[in-house]
């Protein structure tokens, strides 16, 4: 079934809804990120990619030995190779995702990694399944110790997001940390789409209080993509002082802004338009 899902801007009663022919199962966008490895591979670098990379290294090299993940809206497995690189030693992988081509292509991404490493380096499953809906009591077992949720909750209605972040939280062993990235849209809901392949976009101001009802603690923001230059700028001398806007400057003259974008929204999260969250379940 495809659906239309819209979110009004405040004021003039026009609508920002997802892209057409963007692919939907019931109310959910299941259109993906670009798998950045395919596209680096070939020399394209875009700032989402650099996005996309920094936050999988950033989850991976934080795994510790022995621990169960689950990689929520799993997609095409893009967390795989930095976990295979940085974490080869953890209990278990959990896979989840609405759409069977998105696991397929998760399932030819381990191919290729077995091969590379001559071995899979940890077991890995994967469950079908609506992360909205009750997890099945099979895959979560006796629980996680991380949960992985970049860049797929703002492709669910407001009320399902909410419902997989409870279950999430639910999952996690006492002491667990989920790693959940969205951009920050700012406005009051239902607020304009920064995207229009996404379907509801939050904002910290309404999301710390849902993962606080969920029983998550806050611990770290790490900024993903930053506003404009001039707004970086800003928000680096604001925060750092005068010496931190010079540096930005001459940073811009010298480094592809692809890179840059990530590094300096990591310097200044609350200026970010895209937000990582390091959320942990009190022990």
């Amino acid at each position: 079934m495809t659906t239309a899902t819209t979110s009004a801007p405040e004021g003039d009663g026009a609508l920002s809804t997802t892209r057409p022919g963007t692919p939907m199962i019931g109310p959910y966008s299941i259109n993906q990120m670009d798998d950045f490895y395919t596209a680096i591979l070939a020399g394209e670098v875009k700032p989402s990619g650099v996005m996309n990379l920094a936050q999988r290294l950033y989850i991976a090299e934080r795994c510790p030995a022995g621990a169960r993940v689950v990689d929520i809206c799993c997609g095409r497995g893009l967390q795989l190779p930095t976990l295979y690189r940085y974490a080869p030693g953890l209990q278990q992988y959990v896979g989840l995702d609405l759409a069977a081509g998105n696991i397929a292509e998760a399932r030819a991404r381990i191919v290729h990694l077995d091969a590379h490493y001559g071995q899979q380096r940890f077991p890995i499953e994967f469950v079908e399944c609506d992360v909205s809906d009750p997890w099945p009591t099979a895959a979560v077992g006796d629980g996680f110790d991380v949960a992985v949720y970049t860049s797929a909750l703002e492709h669910l209605p407001r009320e399902l997001a909410i419902a997989s972040l409870q279950h999430a939280a639910a999952a996690l062993r006492p002491g667990g940390v989920l790693y959940l990235s969205t951009p920050e849209t700012p406005g009051l809901a239902p607020r304009p789409l920064q995207y229009r392949v996404h379907v509801y976009e939050w904002n910290s101001a309404e999301l710390e209080p849902i993962l606080a009802e969920c029983g998550l603690v806050v611990q770290e923001k790490v900024g993903l993509l930053p506003p404009s230059p001039d707004e970086t700028s800003a928000a680096l001398a604001e925060e750092f002082g005068e010496g931190a806007r010079t540096w930005y400057q001459r940073l811009r003259e010298t480094v592809s802004p692809a890179l840059l974008d990530t590094v300096a929204a990591a310097a200044v999260p609350r200026a970010a338009t895209e937000v990582l969250y390091v959320c942990r379940r009190p022990a």
